[in-house]
């Protein structure tokens, strides 16, 4: 039995039409798919996930300002989370614009919770206008366990006022068939998209409908059903084959993984594999000891009998000065929040610990780098961009040149903090990344005894490692017995610095260091109040002082 539906939707229900007097304007939430199978190549060639973010940014940019849009991404973060759904902009007027410039960044990598992505667009939706509209864009079933057919259903019954259009994008017929009950049930339309051509098709019915106020007419796909004697075909296994770059080396050992769901299919140390047809995602781990495993993007699919060739040719190395040892670790992050948790909680794209040349994935990035456990924090980098089939070195040739005076041994810390507030701490000499700008230094020598000196601005410029000398103080030689506290105010800037301790002869006192500027010195005895014992001392750049009392 044949089934074809023809569905007629107006501009209106698509929750995209320009308002007439008296009507509020429409509210849409968008829901863009980014499970990792968006890797997979479209019946054009293209990645879905490049067709999706050029088509839908430029859909969603050119909506009217009056209109509240908003948009929801899932399965961009984290793989195998079926909790991995943000909402990347709520609905607000002028919406669209910011979608635009924001779906650019979007890089799938995780699962497809279909269903919690409806309901969570569902909620953020209540509180509009009537004229409600979710449109999702998916090119997989549902991975979560969850009923998103049913879901929808069930939110049109209590809610006439919202409907849900999906656009099924380049999907098997399980996925159409479930995908177009979505639609069907939330009151809305079904799509088909085979290719960047017909998704943009599909989606530009919907901006058309902004302007002219047309009816969308769609015709959903044939459904042919048929009952017959058949004679079974098992289709046999097919070959993934690695085609490395001439920087490339094998790796400790590499997988292939379900795109949506990151089950290990297969885990190999030699440069094929056997697989059953289907799609896969390649997992790298470069080194036991210097890498964690990659998820390289690219989405390969098996057909029996045929040998598919993977290129390993995206990469990444970054040059540190000669000499320098290798790094604790160097990341890229695909989102910046994850700064706020700790290294090793983070999810990053990739993740490393030496200076070699390393598959990455194409993309957008911030670059952290932590050069050494003990000495140093770890240090942003800024933004990197990595190109598909490029090996991109990056020059760390920008930072400071740290050193204190021999005598000082070491230090508590150098903290270096950024126009923004950002700190970032060191305690040892020589080199350091930076990023370009400008930053205020304050140095401390011991945990206990000293408080933190000021040791002014200094400026990193976009290329070379700009000296920062900390070697000017002051040192007191006095006989006076008892627990003193020394103060050190900046007559330009008020900012203090001060010392404690208690002389004797096994412990005389330790420098203070201070900062280029103009000191007012202070005394206190334990016991007794503060006395002024220097009114006034100008400390020069890499000066130091000995006061003998």
């Amino acid at each position: 039995m044949k089934y074809i539906a023809k569905t007629t939707v107006t501009a209106l229900a698509l929750g995209l039409a320009v308002s007439t007097p008296g009507l509020a304007e429409p509210s849409s939430m968008f829901i863009l798919d980014a499970s990792g199978s968006m890797w997979g190549r479209l019946d054009d060639g293209r990645p879905k996930i490049t067709a999706a973010r050029e088509v839908m940014g430029d859909l969603t940019s050119k909506l009217p300002a009056s209109l509240k849009a908003g948009l929801i991404a899932y399965g961009h973060r984290r793989k195998a989370d079926c909790s991995d759904i943000e909402v990347v902009h709520p609905v607000s007027t002028a919406g669209g614009a910011v979608i635009g410039a924001k779906v650019g960044s979007i890089s799938p990598r995780g699962k497809t919770p279909i269903t919690d992505a409806l309901r969570l667009a569902a909620e953020r939706l209540t509180g509009n206008e009537d004229n409600r509209t979710i449109v999702l864009v998916s090119d997989g079933i549902e991975t979560c366990e969850g009923d998103p057919c049913a879901l929808a259903e069930a939110l049109h019954k209590s809610d006439a006022g919202l409907k849900i259009h999906v656009v099924g994008y380049g999907v098997d017929a399980q996925a159409q068939k479930q995908l177009q009950c979505v639609a069907e049930k939330g009151g809305g339309a079904y799509f088909t998209a085979n290719d960047t051509s017909g998704l943009s098709a599909a989606l530009t019915q919907v901006t058309e409908s902004i302007s002219n106020q047309e009816e969308i007419v769609v015709e959903a796909p044939e459904v042919t059903e048929t009952a017959s004697t058949i004679q079974l075909q098992i289709a046999g296994p097919g070959t993934i084959k690695l085609k490395l770059a001439d920087w490339a080396q094998m790796p400790k050992y590499w997988k292939i993984t379900n795109p949506e769901t990151a089950e290990e299919m297969a885990k190999v140390t030699e440069d094929s594999v056997t697989a059953m047809p289907g799609s896969y995602q390649l997992v790298w781990r470069h080194l036991e000891h210097g890498a964690q495993e990659v998820t390289l993007p690219e989405v390969v699919s098996v057909s029996s009998g045929q040998t598919s060739e993977v290129s390993i040719d995206t990469g990444l190395q970054l040059v540190p000065p000669a000499g320098q040892d290798r790094p604790y670790y160097w990341q890229l992050l695909t989102n910046d929040t994850d700064l706020e948790n700790g290294f090793r909680k983070r999810e990053p794209a990739a993740w490393y610990w030496v200076w070699d040349a390393v598959p990455v994935p194409p993309g957008d990035y911030t670059l952290i780098v932590r050069q050494s456990e003990h000495d140093h924090s770890e240090v942003n980098l800024g933004k990197i961009s990595l190109e598909k089939g490029k090996l991109q070195q990056i020059a760390l040739d920008q930072g400071l040149n740290l050193y204190w005076n021999e005598d000082w041994d070491s230090i508590s810390y150098l903290k270096i903090t950024d126009s923004s507030g950002v700190e970032t701490k060191f305690d040892g000499r020589g080199p350091v990344f930076l990023a370009p700008g400008t930053y205020d230094l304050a140095l401390r020598l011991t945990e206990h005894n000293h408080t933190e000196a000021d040791f002014g601005k200094i400026t990193v410029p976009e290329q070379g490692f700009v000296d920062a000398k900390l070697t000017s103080g002051i040192k007191f030689d006095t006989q006076i017995p008892g627990e003193i506290k020394v103060t050190a105010r900046n007559l330009d800037n008020g900012r203090e610095a001060s010392i404690s301790w208690s002389r004797t002869s096994s412990n005389p006192w330790p420098p203070m260091p201070l900062g280029a500027g103009r000191y007012q010195i202070d005394m206190q005895i334990k016991g007794s109040a503060p006395m002024t014992i220097v009114p006034e001392v100008t400390i020069e750049p890499g000066q130091f002082i000995t006061a003998k009392m």
